[in-house]
């Protein structure tokens, strides 16, 4: 499948760089990567999200308070 993507000028040379340092292969291979990566964050991002939507519901339940810590920990991976 063929897609065509319009990039900034400044992302394009990023690219570029990225492709000259020998990290990719092309430019496609680096937006395949990109997607890939991406894709797979929102699937980390969302289970941490449901995980720390049950335990808060959890704790609402059972009256019970959360730590800070344990709250930074999940808004900050």
């Amino acid at each position: 499948m063929t897609l065509s993507v319009d990039v900034p000028e400044g992302l394009e040379k990023e690219m570029e760089k990225e492709v000259e340092r020998g990290r990719y292969k092309s430019k496609s291979e680096l937006m395949r990567d990109a997607i890939r990566r991406l894709l797979e964050q929102q699937r980390v991002d969302e289970k941490i999200s449901r995980e720390m939507q049950k335990r808060l519901e959890t704790a609402r339940e059972e009256s019970e308070t959360i730590p800070h810590s344990e709250l930074d920990e999940h808004l900050t991976t």
